[in-house]
This record gives C-alpha cells, structure tokens and sequence, in this order.
C-alpha cells in the first residue's frame, strides 16, 4: 500500500522524492528480463543491457558503512566489471548521506558527483491549464503498440542511441502493468511530440521521463506534459510531487511551482587504465 505522504517538512519530502526514485527503479527493473537485480542486506544493485552508469548501472547502500569495507567495496566494482561494466554509480538511502560512505568510497576510487536536482510541489498550487500549442493533446498509455510510439520518442528527445530501445522495451513495458504508474504520450494534432511518466511510490507522485522533440521545444509543450499527470495524481490525492530536473527543465518545474529541495548526488566510478 503507497501510503500518502502527510509530512510535509523538507526532511521528509526529500527522503521520499529518493525513496520514490529508488524504489521505482527497483520495482520496474524485477520485469526486465535482459537485466540483473540483486538484493542483500547491505546494498541493493543492478546491471543492465544499457552501457550508461547514473540509472542503468548502479548500487545502492541500505546501511552505514562499518569500519573496513574494503571486501565489500571490491565485490561490488567486481560484481560490474565482471558483466562488462567499466562505470556505474553508487548511491545511498535516504538518511545514510552522513554516514560515512564517501570517505571508503573515495579511497577506492570513487568520485563524488553533485547530481541534478530533486525538486518538489505542493500539488495544491498547480495552475488547471497552461497556455500550449494549438492543436495539443495527450493520452495515457495503455497498449503496447502506443508505448511503441512512446519508447521512440523518448530516445529521440533526449538523444540516445536508436539501438537502446530494444533492451529499454521490457522495462518500459512494465510500467503497462504497473497498478502504480502511468505513461503518458502528447500530441499535436496527430504528431507525437513529448512523453512523461508519473510513479507512485513513498507517499508521493514522482515525475520520470519527461521529453520533448527537439524541434517542438519552447512551445509550452515539456509544461503541459508534466501538469497533466501531477492534476491527476491530485485528483487520487496525492499532495506532492517530486523529480529530478535537467538544466534544460529547471526553469520549466519552477513556473509550475517547483522548488529544489536537494541535489540526487552519487558517487561514481570507472576503470582507469
């Protein structure tokens, strides 16, 4: 059950905005047959088709470090390169930033990244509409032929490689199943031009995803495509939410009443000659 979150202190809105990112990731991924996830009671990690390190690629620490985690440190960097992994990230759970991690990381040649921002809304100030595009409209993904169309665009929009939607497409699929998610597809007129995605997890309606063809930016179109799901997590009851915003993005969540709440930092590593 995704209890709805009610505490509304800043400590609290920045451990779910991670908690919902996590735990997505790791709920999804259990459909993705071409990956591996593995869970023990240290860390939570996973390898996948997609050669990128930051979400494709990474561990997450559950537990402050003891005093020696040289063993588990070098099982870890073992467990990626041993799949042909040369970088992934490592993060930590909510509440471990203080913990200590950094100073065993870093010794092992891990280097700290201040990552994108995690921002946040009260869901009660969104604005009912925006100005966009004439000719605008979305729909909810709810066929894998549309979710077809979705996968396509999202590479297009945020400019990776056509060969990534295979591997990508057991994952994305999932979220047609997922009872606590939805994919969203816009429109004009009867061209796709932008995708969003919304998880619900940790109390609170995460933003993923959010995309649009380059030559269709600057028309209000990123805007709309990520108010529409926020009013109808609004209308389930959520009272937050939450993403991780591009430098392309910021500007766009503030006018819809986003406030930067903390940064998604992680540590990364990769092999050196």
């Amino acid at each position: 059950m995704n209890k709805i979150l009610t505490d509304f202190s800043t400590h609290a809105i920045v451990a779910a905005l991670r908690q919902n990112f996590y735990d997505a990731l790791w709920e999804l991924g259990d459909h993705w047959n071409e990956a591996v996830f593995e869970e023990t009671e240290k860390q939570r990690r996973w390898w996948t088709p997609i050669p990128m390190a930051f979400i494709f690629n990474a561990a997450i620490s559950r537990r402050p470090p003891a005093d020696d985690e040289t063993e588990h440190i070098h099982e870890t960097i073992e467990f990626f390169q041993s799949k042909g992994r040369m970088s992934f990230s490592w993060w930590l759970d909510p509440g471990l930033e203080e913990s200590g991690w950094g100073r065993h990381l870093q010794a092992h040649g891990f280097h700290f990244e201040t990552g994108s921002p995690g921002m946040a809304v009260d869901l009660s100030i969104l604005p009912e509409r925006i100005p966009v595009q004439d000719g605008y409209h979305i729909q909810q993904i709810q066929d894998p032929e549309s979710m077809k169309i979705w996968l396509k665009l999202l590479l297009q929009g945020y400019g990776f490689p056509p060969d990534w939607e295979t591997p990508i497409w057991g994952f994305m699929l999932a979220t047609l199943s997922d009872p606590n998610g939805m994919s969203y597809l816009a429109f004009v007129h009867d061209q796709p031009v932008a995708v969003s995605t919304i998880l619900y997890r940790a109390g609170v309606a995460g933003m993923f995803n959010v995309a649009t063809l380059k030559e269709w930016r600057g028309k209000g179109l990123g805007a709309a495509v990520t108010l529409r799901p926020l009013l109808d997590a609004r209308a389930k009851g959520y009272r937050v939410g939450t993403l991780q915003s591009s430098e392309m993005g910021y500007n766009v969540y503030q006018r819809l009443g986003f406030k930067e709440v903390c940064r998604m930092n992680q540590y990364d590593w990769r092999k050196t000659e």
